[in-house]
């Protein structure tokens, strides 16, 4: 594999010895989807090509997968008329970010679509740690953790996740705290573990993720529910918002260099058909075809 195929994207500590790196790769809005777009201009997306992606970035080191939510279903209100489909859908979902090795999910109102219990079953399927500093489950069906303290390539990160639901779709047992202040609660909490980053998974909208970007200096913002993706993060102080788009076109992919305050690279990656390749997911997505053919 060239050095001009990865580009920008590098490891560091490979290539510098001594520094301490890592990276932070993130996805939100999938909603569902599980195939390529089908855009006439550039067909990205697609489960296999990003179980693809992850792979190659795995060879140089072990990067930090996140989810900002909005993953399993098309959104927040279940059609009835694709119910099976939907199911379906989500249970791949689930089984691929497994192989992926997704180490943290904070939802979007949409991961609500089929009910409290399908959404817990389905985390439990992904392998992952739900994390929310504002949300709580009070049917014992599964349990949201604070954050999540991961360490790699000598660094500390620490994430933890915010969801705002509209009105109308608050999910039975769940209680939702204000945002802002269970984040301002928890920040005790966050300094005594003394991450070298903090990412806030944030379905909360770019209003108020640039807020908390202001509110909590430094911290970075992986954010869902704005449906928007930036080429470039927004810097507000020394924090940063990102967003990666929708239905998996892209990959967020982040460096981060010990001691050194921001990103070293942060971009998003377009999943075109180059990275089309035999995987444990494209295998997974041959026998989900065979058992429940999409009708037209």
């Amino acid at each position: 594999m060239t050095k001009a195929f990865w580009g920008s994207f590098v490891f560091l500590m490979i290539c510098r010895g001594a520094i301490a790196e890592t990276a932070i790769l993130y996805t939100a809005n999938r909603q569902g989807e599980v195939d390529p777009c089908g855009c006439q201009i550039k067909n990205l997306g697609g489960l296999s090509q990003m179980a693809e992606r992850i792979a190659q970035i795995k060879k140089m080191g072990s990067p930090l997968f996140l989810d900002a939510g909005n993953a399993f279903f098309s959104g927040p209100r279940m059609n009835p008329d694709r119910k099976d489909l939907e199911n379906a859908r989500a249970d791949l979902i689930a089984r691929s970010y497994q192989l992926m090795g997704l180490a943290a999910f904070s939802p979007g109102e949409g991961d609500f679509s089929a009910g409290g219990d399908r959404f817990w079953q389905l985390i439990k399927k992904t392998g992952a740690l739900a994390v929310s500093a504002n949300l709580e489950e009070n049917k014992g069906r599964g349990t949201f953790k604070p954050y999540l303290v991961w360490s790699g390539g000598g660094i500390k990160i620490l994430v933890t996740g915010l969801t705002a639901f509209n009105a109308s779709v608050i999910p039975d047992g769940i209680q939702e705290k204000p945002a802002r202040a269970a984040l301002k609660a928890l920040w005790k909490d966050v300094e005594a573990q003394k991450p070298d980053q903090v990412v806030v998974l944030s379905h909360l909208g770019r209003t108020e993720d640039e807020k908390i970007a202001r509110e909590f200096p430094g911290v970075f913002i992986v954010g869902s529910k704005s449906l928007d993706f930036l080429l470039e993060p927004l810097k507000l102080g020394n924090s940063f918002v990102f967003e990666v788009g929708i239905q998996g076109q892209r990959l967020g992919e982040i460096v981060l260099e010990k001691g050194k305050a921001g990103p070293t690279t942060a971009k998003l990656t377009e999943l075109g058909m180059e990275y089309d390749k035999p995987n444990g997911v494209k295998k997974l997505i041959q026998e989900f075809k065979k058992k429940k053919p999409e009708k037209p």
